[in-house]
């Protein structure tokens, strides 16, 4: 025993010599299997260029008021602490070699033709990767490491997937593939095999190529394939970006941004998991972005996606909006984020920006860690049209 707390402490302070430390509390709410948690954690990082490990103590409740549990919602209830112990954060790279453990981070590929800002709640995953002058791969594994003692791991989201980004002479290209697979032995109510390529040429102030997409989707004893194919590019004008593709075809069953902030819920959503069903016809269409960056003061972005009929009708429109901004003060040294999500039908339903489809908050915080702010929201319930206010902890991730 004293041999193995000997170890620790050598370890421990090997760790502290060569890195930096910090401390990240963190606060969240989360739905498994259809109960809502109240899940808390606290970790400790030590971190540089190369490594990086964050020990950490992980506690749920099923209740404002009611009692702590340790360790992560899905493990076997328990009031003892050291089953909240685990890890949080581990990463190292060795010459092309990289591997992370840790939270994940909305993720867009290319233009958004398939994947746009796909993110599962910021639980942790696994990353894998292999980066070279010629090409840089990575492998993404939704898995988290519930508890240390007793050893206790668990599948955090149904999308697996892998990118590979690599340059053919002046070509960049970018491929997605993924699969869904079950999420600890639950099967989602819908299997998809997905697929993009993207390629572009020219430099940082203009990029032009397209991007083609595919989707496989199984469920209720149905198989169905889509094909999308877009073309436009990207104009950098410093503080503003536009990003567009203004000439989108999409075969039945495809649908622009498929995989979104709403994918992992859509899975096992019973009125949601069908949606391809209502994209039975062939159509044109069209991805239109805004991006306005003034440094580390702003970010914002507005993007517009749709679909044509053969008349030329815009339908299936659906209105992104995100926001991050500093407040440049050493007193009170505030952000505000702001997200808007809207689908509609036409781009008549732009007359009502607040409806039942509608998702929209703002926030007011203030930094506690590294990354994690202590919230004031103003939420949009549109199931009962008001707006509500919450009180919370999360992780930001400038954008």
């Amino acid at each position: 025993m004293k041999k193995t707390l000997m170890l620790l402490l050598v370890v421990a302070f090997a760790i502290s010599a060569f890195s930096s430390f910090y401390v990240r509390p963190y606060f969240n709410t989360i739905k498994e299997n259809g109960q809502d948690y109240l899940t808390y954690s606290i970790t400790g990082v030590f971190e540089n260029q190369n490594f990086g490990i964050g020990l950490g103590l992980n506690a749920y409740q099923t209740e404002i008021g009611g009692s702590l549990y340790y360790g992560k919602p899905g493990m076997e209830q328990s009031t003892d602490v050291l089953n909240g112990l685990t890890i949080n954060l581990l990463k190292l790279r060795v010459g092309p070699l990289y591997f992370r453990y840790g939270m994940s981070f909305p993720k867009t590929m290319g233009l958004g033709m398939l994947m746009y800002n796909y993110t599962n709640n910021y639980q942790n995953a696994l990353d894998l990767g292999i980066i070279t002058p010629v090409a840089n791969v990575e492998v993404h594994a939704p898995y988290s490491l519930d508890s240390i003692m007793p050893f206790s791991y668990s599948q955090t989201a149904y999308l697996y997937y892998g990118i590979l980004r690599t340059k053919l002479g002046f070509i960049n290209i970018e491929t997605f593939a993924g699969k869904t697979l079950p999420k600890n032995e639950v099967k989602p109510l819908r299997e998809d095999l997905l697929g993009s390529v993207s390629a572009y040429i020219g430099g940082k102030a203009l990029r032009l190529g397209g991007e083609v997409g595919y989707i496989n989707s199984s469920f209720d004893s149905t198989s169905l394939t889509g094909y999308g194919a877009g073309v436009g590019g990207i104009l950098n004008l410093g503080i503003i970006t536009l990003k567009a593709l203004p000439v989108v075809y999409q075969m039945p069953y495809y649908k622009l941004g498929f995989v979104n902030a709403n994918y992992e819920k859509n899975l096992e959503d019973a009125e949601t998991y069908n949606e391809l069903l209502s994209y039975d016809t062939t159509r044109l269409g069209g991805i239109g972005e805004l991006q306005i960056n003034l440094g580390s003061l702003l970010s914002a972005n507005a993007r517009l996606n749709y679909d044509l009929t053969t008349e030329f009708e815009v339908v299936n429109p659906e209105l992104n909006g995100s926001l991050y901004a500093r407040i440049p003060s050493k007193q009170f040294p505030l952000i505000i984020v702001g997200k808007y999500y809207k689908p509609m039908t036409t781009l008549s339903e732009l007359k009502n920006l607040l409806d039942k489809n509608t998702s929209a908050e703002v926030s007011v915080g203030y930094p506690i860690s590294n990354g994690l702010f202590m919230l004031y929201t103003k939420y949009y319930d549109n199931a009962n049209d008001e707006f509500k206010d919450k009180i919370e902890f999360s992780v930001i991730a400038e954008f």
